[in-house]
């Protein structure tokens, strides 16, 4: 594998996740162009996400769930509460 595709599938996730910043995308969408094996590894996760976006997001996340999620990325666990 080249060097180029494997920096580029490196990058995918945060690729198609609209995570990477403009100069990195630019680099990406070229060679996505010039490499179909790449385009094609994008376009299968693409679709693949999109998939998991129509069959698993529908369903509303229970209050106290959404609020220690947000506890646990805001700040550091004190791992002594129970679980």
């Amino acid at each position: 594998m080249k060097r180029e595709c494997e920096k580029a599938l490196q990058d995918l996730e945060r690729f198609l996740d609209g995570e990477i910043d403009e100069p990195q995308r630019s680099l990406l969408d070229a060679h996505l162009v010039g490499c179909t094996p790449c385009m094609e590894r994008a376009d299968f996760k693409r679709h693949v996400k999109q998939l998991i976006a129509s069959r698993c997001g529908c369903d509303d996340v229970p209050a106290a769930l959404r609020d220690r999620v947000s506890a646990l990325l805001r700040g550091p666990v004190d791992v002594s509460r129970d679980v």
